[in-house]
């Protein structure tokens, strides 16, 4: 009796100091102490039960565990998904349903909806407009401006021809200014979250309304005699006026390849070169970003109008109003654009038909693109979209979304064309696209089994050791792959 008594005394005082515990401020310490344990956090997603039960159930299960266990993977974060010729889970390691970053390999959710919502048959133009009418003798009472639509393959050779044909066309004087418009795309060329030390390299370059050579440049440098001398920088092609250099490029041993960082900004006249060169190699060369396309291609139409015997005198016209078009230039059709895209993994291409499919949808093309595949049935996870090329490490996704991203453009009207501008690994077995950054391998496409079926597949390793050479370890788990499902 006693000890009944002492056992309602205990609860009665438990339940005095509950009350006690809330009242005073300590909620969540008496939550710990007396609530119930709770369920394991669960997460759902579309699709994500079926993921899980073949992640038990498949063959594929012990191999992907047994090489993921290379020492060689140690510390790094990896998934792997294959899609069945139906886009349903074949297997899914425990990590498929992570967003992981996806480097060059998530061009291909932007080039596969450019090929739909912009359509195969879509070309960049890139017009020569007059402010008014031409008079007599072919002498032109207002400006001349050059239109640019965002294309990335536009060289200098096509804006020489579209000067050319200006003349042909019996353009004799501008009275006027050259003026360019490059309005079409937003200011800002250079994603937020690209790093400081890509976007003055070449493949890092900003996608602009007008985009001149790939907006590369080919910096030539002569390294000295001896490691540790200085190096000079003798030019740039194609020229830009105005470069101011801070050269901080030393000689490196001879053979040691290109070991040079090049930074600098946007719209900016400052290059800055870190790094070395290597010794012995005259008129050696190295890529960088245009600081300012724009602005080389205003000084590129000024020269080949002159070439071309059209004089510009420079005057303050002041003329406003709709433009005249005297020339058009259109560039290849978007497939053979993304061929190239594909092949190089051309970081400008990819960027500029993410902001074209945004300018022709009116919309922030992040959010385009995102619903554009939610409208295709992708229930996204922990997507972070940044930009087109994927050359932003803040941008992730699960390798499931990436594997259904490709199954659904491989099984849509543009299938067959997007699989064909994929390359070809392992003998022709494999269609795909790879990515690559520091640390970061990843791929995504498509398998070719030996009995005819094609899956679907995306494989993801981020945190990886850069100097780990896991092209050999890769292959080996795709031909498990192909045996084993």
């Amino acid at each position: 009796m006693a000890r009944r008594s002492a056992l309602d005394c205990g609860v009665q005082a438990s339940s005095v100091l509950k009350g006690l515990l809330c009242l005073s401020g300590w909620g969540v310490a008496a939550w710990l102490l007396f609530a119930q344990p709770l369920e394991p956090l669960r997460l759902s997603a579309a699709g994500s039960s079926q993921a899980a039960a073949k992640t038990m159930s498949s063959p594929l299960a012990k191999t992907f565990q047994d090489w993921s266990a290379d020492p060689g993977l140690s510390g790094a974060l990896l998934g792997l998904c294959v899609l069945n010729e139906k886009g349903e889970p074949l297997y899914a390691s425990p990590l498929a349903e992570t967003a992981l970053c996806p480097a060059s390999a998530f061009k291909t959710v932007a080039t596969a909806a450019a090929l739909d919502l912009l359509g195969p048959d879509f070309r960049f133009e890139t017009t020569l407009n007059a402010t008014a009418p031409s008079g007599d003798g072919g002498v032109l009472h207002g400006n001349l401006v050059l239109v640019g639509s965002g294309d990335p393959t536009l060289s200098s050779e096509d804006i020489e021809s579209m000067a050319k044909e200006a003349a042909q066309s019996g353009l004799k004087q501008v009275n006027g200014m050259v003026l360019v418009d490059a309005s079409v795309f937003p200011p800002r060329p250079a994603n937020d979250h690209w790093n400081w030390g890509d976007i003055g390299n070449a493949y890092g370059a900003g996608a602009f309304g007008i985009n001149v050579d790939h907006n590369r440049m080919i910096i030539s440098l002569q390294p000295g005699a001896g490691q540790g001398d200085a190096v000079a920088v003798s030019g740039t092609s194609p020229s830009v006026e105005g470069l101011q250099w801070l050269n901080y490029l030393s000689t490196g041993p001879a053979g040691s390849g290109d070991q040079v960082v090049i930074y600098s900004e946007p719209y900016g006249k400052t290059v800055t070169l870190h790094g070395t060169a290597p010794a012995g190699e005259k008129d050696f060369e190295v890529s960088a970003a245009i600081p300012d396309p724009p602005a080389l291609a205003q000084s590129l139409l000024k020269a080949a109008l002159a070439k071309a015997g059209i004089k510009v005198l420079g005057q303050s016209v002041n003329q406003r109003g709709d433009f005249i078009p005297l020339v058009t230039h259109r560039s290849t059709p978007l497939p053979e654009i993304i061929d190239h895209l594909h092949y190089v993994s051309d970081n400008l291409e990819a960027q500029c038909l993410f902001l074209t499919m945004g300018r022709v949808r009116q919309g922030d093309p992040a959010a385009v693109l995102k619903e554009y595949w939610e409208s295709k049935g992708v229930s996204f996870s922990g997507l972070r979209l940044i930009d087109g090329s994927g050359l932003a490490r803040a941008t992730m996704i699960r390798p499931l979304d990436l594997a259904k991203i490709n199954h659904i453009a491989r099984h849509g009207s543009q299938g067959e064309r997007f699989r064909a501008s994929l390359k070809s690994y392992l003998d022709g077995k494999v269609r795909a696209k790879l990515g690559a950054m520091s640390g970061v391998k990843t791929e995504v496409g498509f398998l070719t089994m030996p009995d005819g079926r094609e899956l679907t597949y995306a494989l993801m390793a981020n945190g990886l050791d850069p100097s780990f050479d896991y092209g050999p370890l890769r292959e080996r788990l795709l031909e498990a792959v192909r045996t084993q499902l």
